[in-house]
């Protein structure tokens, strides 16, 4: 059951607290409402959290302590995924188009258009595919991964790939062929990579050597159609005790799953239908951000669904997560000459 227990003003919007009876969690509002957010990363350095707005073609950071959200329009091309590069303080990486970018933005005010330099062509211009969700290893390695474009709400199956990118800036192939490349984490250990492929409803686990970023082994360790849960697995995060966070599409939720034991431990109910995706933030770690679509919605649903777009901080949940990886700036050895601004 949840009940709202009160409704306060920000800088930005109003923000709804729920408080789900006989749980310990909370569930805040905690910016309003836009397209397609995604991606959310935590900057531990600097306690402020990015995310994207994928087909609106911005990267969004929100200052947690103020409730401000500035926003910088990319016209490079949709943007699946942005983390800040290591030793920076005016640099992200993302990927926009079929590319990995370098974006020059402080994240202090809103810029209609910022400066983006391509480091790496993921995909060749011809293909019809667009970049989607991505992170970064432990190493500085971004994994990142296609998916095919949507044409008149429809997704092709088995056009796109994750990439593992190094210091070279080379695209390498890691899996193929996916169809939308969605969720990716690693465990504390940092021996066990996991994946979604969306359209599976699958979870794969991978052994994972840091040295070198292979992965092999592949498994499968949650299945959402052994469950009466709707919808498909989204974005993804992993918390200290091994057991992950993912995001359900389609269905509400939020699913804590053992993937030792492939049991699902509890579902948090989230008062948007397009969960896309999660990520720990906070002092401690212990808030999970989540992003939710208010992208395609008739009227209808979105009057059910007012917050669709909105992000959302579940507090209370008793974990903590780990923290989330910047790119190496050190791979970025081409200068301004060599690669040429968008």
């Amino acid at each position: 059951m949840r009940g709202a227990i009160c409704v306060y003003v920000s800088l930005t919007c109003v923000l709804i607290v729920l408080v789900h009876i006989g749980e310990a969690h909370v569930i805040e509002r905690v910016t309003e409402a836009y397209g397609l957010s995604e991606g959310p990363h935590w900057d531990h350095r600097t306690q402020k959290l990015y995310f994207v707005d994928i087909y609106n073609q911005y990267i969004r950071r929100l200052d947690t302590a103020t409730g401000v959200v500035t926003s910088a329009y990319v016209e490079h091309g949709p943007v699946g995924v942005v983390v800040p590069a290591e030793d920076t303080s005016d640099k992200l990486v993302a990927g926009s188009g079929k590319d990995l970018v370098l974006v020059t933005w402080d994240g202090d005010e809103d810029k209609e258009k910022v400066p983006v330099k391509v480091l790496s062509s993921i995909e060749p211009s011809s293909s019809d595919t667009r970049v989607n969700d991505g992170k970064v290893d432990s190493s500085g390695r971004f994994w990142i991964g296609t998916m095919a474009n949507e044409v008149n709400g429809e997704i092709a199956s088995d056009k796109g790939s994750l990439y593992r990118i190094d210091d070279t800036l080379k695209p390498v192939k890691e899996v193929t062929p996916v169809s939308i490349s969605n969720g990716l984490a690693w465990n504390i250990e940092d021996n066990t990579f996991y994946y979604i492929d969306s359209p599976t409803r699958q979870i794969a686990a991978y052994d994972y050597d840091p040295n070198n970023g292979t992965i092999s082994n592949k498994r499968i360790v949650f299945d959402l159609s052994k469950t009466n849960v709707k919808g498909v697995p989204d974005g993804m995060t992993i918390d200290t005790n091994g057991n992950l966070w993912v995001a359900v599409y389609g269905g509400h939720h939020v699913l804590h799953v053992n993937p030792k034991t492939q049991q699902l431990l509890k579902k948090v109910k989230i008062p948007a239908g397009g969960v896309t995706s999660v990520a720990f933030g906070g002092p401690l770690l212990d808030i999970l951000y989540v992003t939710t679509s208010g992208y395609g919605l008739t009227a209808k649903e979105q009057k059910e669904t007012p917050h669709a777009g909105s992000v959302f901080a579940v507090k209370g949940l008793g974990v903590r997560g780990i923290l989330a990886n910047s790119f190496m700036m050190n791979g970025l050895k081409q200068t301004d000459e060599e690669k040429t601004d968008v």
